[in-house]
């Protein structure tokens, strides 16, 4: 096999795992960015995702983007979104969900670089997006405004 020919090869492989690597077309992630003041108690941040499916079941997730200066361990959150009934009504149901952020000992859990660090935590297993549909994520901490988050969002993996 000729030099050029080999390099060819390695190419269309390597191109070939990159690709099946790449992301399902109905895996759907977004972040919203929080107000440098802090997520005051009352605001929701509300998702609306689109998929090249009309339903998908898989993995739901919540992420949150925090400072070194985060004041808490842990963060709340209620997480509400449509669900479909056997008899096809549509409903409203709310989970709430706390997102350990920080061990014992103040070591932040997530990863990240610097003074910034992500952690995501499972909210449903078995979810099933409807596209379109509202994901809403409102904080239910006990304090008016949460300080030194960045960003927050939504992370779904069809399965």
């Amino acid at each position: 096999m000729t030099i050029r020919l080999r390099n060819k090869w390695f190419s269309l492989t390597f191109f070939g795992l990159l690709a099946s690597c790449s992301a399902h077309d109905n895996d759907y992630s977004a972040f919203s960015t929080i107000n440098s003041e802090g997520w005051e108690y009352g605001h929701t941040y509300v998702y609306r995702p689109t998929i090249a499916d009309s339903l998908a079941n898989g993995l739901l997730r919540v992420a949150v983007r925090h400072t070194n200066d985060y004041p808490f361990r842990n963060l709340w959150l209620e997480v509400s979104y449509q669900v479909e009934a056997p008899d096809s009504t549509i409903s409203f149901r709310a989970d709430t969900i706390n997102i350990t952020l920080a061990d014992p000992y103040g070591n932040w859990l997530g990863r990240g670089l610097g003074t910034t660090f992500q952690k995501a935590d499972t909210v449903r297993t078995d979810f099933r997006l409807i596209p379109g549909a509202p994901i809403r994520l409102r904080h239910i901490m006990r304090v008016e405004r949460v300080p030194e988050l960045e960003q927050v969002g939504i992370i779904f993996e069809k399965q």
